[in-house]
């Protein structure tokens, strides 16, 4: 029997399942996330060795569809396909953006403009076969608005410059206890700051009664659709989909964001990875 395998590799955390040749999943596990693009050739191949123990099934794979954050050049996902082959020596390997992966998740092979709401942020514009137009995210220094690294950044400028409610403030102090040191080091010292960032986002989804979080909240949203789901032709007709952890968790507001622009979601999902399996089975 030749197995597929196929991942859906986000910052926070990676879905993997193995799919028999008839398309039946035969196991399915979740590990730590990656961001190609921040890491090296002993960072992959340390991460996959971990799931490749979980699964056992490096002499049965015929094919790897991997869709990553991070994959955003052929050189990155070059690195990738050597890292995966080094585990699983498998007869084909495909890596592509984990943008791509969602447009396939929700669209299969119609057109529409696929968006990703969760460590990171990312959008694009689908043909039906590939991703034909995409603003970049650059990043969570430079863009990826309406992310939870985006949340969390501006949720620890708020609170260190006084521009949260004082109870606010005093409940986040509390509850974190990170001074002006910690926070700098956390963000500019250690690894993987966008997932510390997005680690605080809770915090925001438990007091969405504030109205001044409520606002905060719908404020990075509707940066992200006005900085990129509006540059894309056909923004206001073509449907619209959205996937990650933040677009499912703040569904209400994201709604409500893009009604504010004009623009009509058709669909939020937590993650890919079910419509990833209907696509390749």
């Amino acid at each position: 029997m030749k197995n597929k395998l196929i991942a859906d590799a986000g910052s926070s955390k990676i879905d993997w399942v193995v799919l028999s040749d008839s398309g039946e999943v035969m196991d399915r596990t979740t590990s730590i996330g990656v961001n190609a693009l921040m890491s090296d050739a002993p960072h992959l191949a340390g991460a996959f060795g971990k799931v490749a123990d979980k699964l056992g099934i490096s002499e049965t794979l015929n094919e790897i569809h991997y869709y990553g954050a991070g994959c955003a050049t052929p050189q990155i996902c070059h690195k990738v396909s050597k890292a995966l082959a080094d585990i699983w020596p498998a007869g084909s390997i495909s890596v592509s953006s984990d943008l791509l992966g969602a447009a396939r998740a929700n669209f299969g092979q119609n057109r529409g403009i696929i968006c990703i709401l969760g460590t990171g942020s990312n959008s694009g514009l689908y043909d039906g076969h590939d991703i034909s137009h995409n603003i970049p995210s650059l990043g969570f220094i430079l863009g990826d608005e309406g992310s939870g690294a985006a949340l969390g950044k501006r949720l620890v400028g708020d609170a260190f410059k006084g521009h949260l409610p004082k109870s606010i403030r005093d409940q986040f102090m509390n509850t974190y206890e990170l001074g002006v040191a910690d926070i700098l080091d956390y963000t500019y010292r250690r690894p993987a700051a966008n997932r510390f960032l997005a680690s605080l986002v809770p915090f925001l989804r438990e007091r969405l009664w504030n109205p001044y979080i409520y606002s905060l909240v719908l404020e990075e949203f509707s940066a992200f659709f006005r900085r990129n789901v509006a540059m894309y032709t056909g923004a206001r007709t073509l449907p619209l989909a959205f996937t990650g952890s933040i677009a499912y968790h703040f569904a209400d507001i994201l709604r409500e964001a893009a009604d504010r622009q004009g623009f009509k979601i058709t669909k939020i999902s937590s993650s890919p990875i079910e419509g990833l399996i209907q696509f390749h089975a």
